[in-house]
């Protein structure tokens, strides 16, 4: 048999056995009217944490335990003063699959507060059922407090059945949150059970308290409640709140034009240039010359149509086009030849690509950069080069 029936049976009993046992009606809660400009929040944040869970379905002793305590939570809503300032929140657990399939939901906030905005999300819980884990709810609301600045409270509002595990929540999230949190407990329903569970919930606290719904029909207690959980007395003159500071802007640690928060590559060295990701901007190219010559040959097209696009790419690129060559001959004459084979590449990129001349350095290093032995006829032609080197500082000529 569905455990649902555990709460339909009684009140089947009550309906057509016991003619004496009649349905309660759902208790009721008059919202209490603050005077404006009297009071000032006791804490920064809070949040409901509203139990829809099966049990809260229970016709037992014809309680109307889910219609009651959305009466609470609703003049509880309309009792918090608008002219006071909370970030607020509405979290439900337990839930009918047609509600949510989560253990846990927040239909509400954390946001700033607002009466209509918090009235919505009470208004979208329609139906109970499900478990009751309410250790879900509060170590999810801890969660949501755990960052916010200031003081906190969490108002538990349920009727406190088959929720062993909750006091133990409740301490872990008191241990969390420490000095910043109070908790409160408003009991829905007559269960013995449910009255020692949230007794425990509250008393992990430290501070708060347990509370009765019965109780707080009363509109003298109601109103107690609403202001030992939610305000304090305002000074005549109070001071105002400074402004809060202005953020600060991203930082760039390392120099490259990229703040901190986009760059995947940090600490580049000064003077490197980047892409839009803080990363290197790197192309290399090596083409190889014929002995004593400065022409570009025709087999390197393609990979210089390749090298062109990558500049055009990146118009602030500055490219180095370092000439080499191999040591045969005189220094001077073999600096010359480095040289006029880097301008060669140069002219090349510039009337073949439309490169603009101001991205390319030509530097001539004769054969003062050997990339391989001078040795072998093979390692010759190795050294008879230019390299086409993206992205670095042109050094002096």
């Amino acid at each position: 048999m569905s455990t649902k029936w555990f709460g339909i049976l009684p009140l089947l009993m009550c309906t057509f056995l016991l003619p004496g046992c009649a349905t309660r009606t759902p208790l009721e809660f008059k919202p209490h009217a603050f005077e404006t400009g009297k009071y000032a929040p006791k804490v920064d944040n809070f949040q409901i944490i509203f139990d829809a869970s099966e049990s809260m379905d229970n016709a037992m002793n014809g309680e109307q335990r889910f219609p009651t305590a959305k009466n609470f939570v609703s003049s509880l809503n309309q009792s918090i003063p608008s002219d006071v300032a909370y970030n607020g929140g509405l979290r439900t657990f337990g839930h009918d699959p047609k509600q949510s399939k989560e253990l846990t939901a927040l239909p509400y906030g954390m946001t700033k507060y607002s009466r209509d905005g918090f009235a919505g999300g009470l208004g979208g819980i329609k139906q109970p059922g499900g478990e009751s884990p309410l250790s879900a709810a509060l170590a999810a609301a801890g969660a949501d407090l755990k960052s916010a600045q200031g003081k906190s409270a969490i108002v538990v509002v349920s009727d406190g059945v088959k929720m062993e595990d909750a006091p133990a929540a409740a301490s872990k999230v008191k241990t969390d949150l420490g000095d910043k949190l109070c908790i409160y407990t408003v009991r829905v329903g007559e269960s013995k059970e449910g009255k020692k569970t949230l007794d425990s919930v509250a008393k992990a606290g430290q501070c708060g308290g347990a509370f009765e719904a019965a109780d707080l029909t009363d509109p003298g207690k109601f109103a107690g409640f609403v202001e030992q959980v939610f305000l304090t007395g305002k000074p005549a003159m109070a001071a105002p709140r400074p402004p809060a500071p202005a953020p600060m802007p991203p930082r760039d640690s390392d120099g490259d034009g990229v703040t901190d928060d986009k760059d995947k590559c940090p600490g580049t060295l000064p003077g490197v240039m980047v892409d839009k990701d803080g990363c290197d901007l790197k192309y290399t190219l090596q083409i190889e010359f014929d002995f004593d010559k400065a022409d570009v040959r025709p087999e390197y097209h393609d990979q210089i149509a390749k090298a062109a696009d990558f500049i055009k790419q990146n118009p602030d690129a500055k490219v180095l086009v370092a000439g080499h060559t191999d040591s045969t001959g005189e220094e001077a004459y073999n600096k010359d030849l480095s040289m006029r084979r880097a301008e060669s590449l140069k002219v090349y990129m510039v009337e073949k690509f439309g490169i603009d001349a101001n991205q390319l350095f030509p530097r001539g290093y004769g054969e003062s950069r050997p990339v391989a032995s001078n040795d072998t006829p093979e390692g010759e032609q190795q050294n008879r080069r230019v390299e086409f080197i993206c992205c670095v500082i042109i050094p002096p000529e």
